[in-house]
This record gives C-alpha cells, sequence and structure tokens, in this order.
C-alpha cells in the first residue's frame, strides 16, 4: 500500500494524495500496513518568533504506533538538504520546548527531507555532522529520500 505527499509550494498546506504520481515530492510506502495519522504543519500550524514573525516550518508530520517523522518536501536542486533540516529543526525545538513529553513519547523521531527532484542525492560533505547533530541534539535520526518505507 502507498500513497503521495505533495506540496504545491503555495500558501496550502501539504497533503497525501493516492493519484498522480508524478506530481508526489515523496512516496510512503506502508509495508507493515500500519495506520499513519497525517498532519500538515507548515500553512497550516502558526509557529511564530519571540519578534512576532512566523518561522519556517517543515510540511508535516506523520506519526504511527511510537514512531515520529517529521518531512519537509522539496522541488529544487540547490540547498535542499540544508534548508529542509533548518525548516525540520525549528519544528523539532518548539515541540520539546512546548510538548515535550509528546515529543519523546515516541520511540523513534525521524527527520526526512523529501526532494521529487533529486531522487538520489550526493550528500553533502557535512552529511556526518548533520547527523550526528541531529541524533545527539534532538535524539533523531535524518534520512534524506524520496521513499519513506513504513515496515
Amino acid at each position: 500500500m502507498k500513497f503521495g505527499l505533495y506540496d504545491a509550494e503555495d500558501s496550502t498546506p501539504a497533503t497525501i494524495t493516492i493519484t498522480n504520481e508524478a506530481t508526489w515530492n515523496a512516496t510512503v510506502i506502508n509495508k507493515g500496513r500500519r495506520l499513519i495519522l497525517f498532519t500538515a504543519i507548515d500553512n497550516c500550524v502558526d509557529v511564530l518568533r519571540k519578534n512576532g514573525e512566523m518561522d519556517s516550518r517543515c510540511d508535516c508530520m506523520l506519526t504511527y504506533d511510537s514512531v515520529l517523522l517529521l518531512v519537509e518536501l522539496k522541488n529544487k536542486r540547490d540547498s535542499w538538504q540544508s534548508e529542509g533540516l533548518a525548516q525540520i529543526e525549528n519544528i523539532a525545538k518548539r515541540m520539546i520546548e512546548e510538548y515535550n513529553d509528546y515529543y519523546y513519547g515516541f520511540n523513534k523521531r525521524k527527520a526526512v527531507v523529501a526532494n521529487r527532484k533529486n531522487r538520489f542525492p550526493a550528500f553533502q560533505e557535512n552529511n556526518t555532522e548533520q547527523r550526528q547533530y541531529f541524533h545527539s541534539r534532538y535524539k533523531m535520526r535524518i534520512h534524506f529520500d524520496a521513499e519513506i518505507i513504513i515496515e
């Protein structure tokens, strides 16, 4: 069973879809046939900086069993990995600050940056550092791929 995550890159929230596969930013393959909760974040949830301006946000989150996936959907070739991780980091920080028990209530946490334009990324030189940073700071693994497999 599979479905797509789609971001129109306008002022509308990301959505799930089962049609028009060529437009999907990411494909979710639900091998385990899990019940997955999709929650749109960007253009749906206001996350404000201390000065009152809107902060950047990742597109959505997927939760199932005791797993949290924070997902940023990209459709470009340049700087997409670091930009996507920064957007996920903003949400992870906010969740820890305001919903600590909820965030750490998940046994597994993963940051997923998916890019329809670059399905097989050439990792940036600092990828190891990014992975270590996210694991130590947020107890979160990072994943750069347009395919999300749910076992």
